[in-house]
């Protein structure tokens, strides 16, 4: 992974990246792609924001845009969150519950 821009956005509390990725087989996920910038960038996973990965059909490499924010906080009252993540969100509670109960009662 190489970062090819950094942009400082202090307004928002935020620094915008950009950069490419070169792989094998399927394109890296999000999730992937979070894990590398926060590791190159020297921050948490819970403050990057990848926003864009855009690959050129039978090459392996794709171009990613990303936000590195100072805190979560700030990445929680910036980023929109769309109705299928809080759908997942509201998943993963219930089933925090269930296993709350079950180790409760058991």
């Amino acid at each position: 992974m190489n970062i090819t821009s950094k942009k400082e956005n202090p307004l928002l509390d935020r620094i915008d990246v950009e950069g490419t990725i070169e792989f094998e087989g399927a394109t890296p996920s999000n999730a992937q792609v979070t894990q590398d910038v926060a590791k190159q960038m020297h921050q948490d996973q819970a403050t990057v924001a990848v926003q864009h990965i855009y690959t050129k059909f039978g090459h392996h490499q794709a171009v990613f845009s990303a936000r590195v924010y100072s805190s979560a906080e700030a990445r929680k009252k910036m980023e929109v969150r769309l109705p299928h993540m809080k759908k997942k969100e509201g998943e993963k509670k219930t089933e925090e519950k269930k296993a709350g109960k079950k180790k409760g009662g058991a």
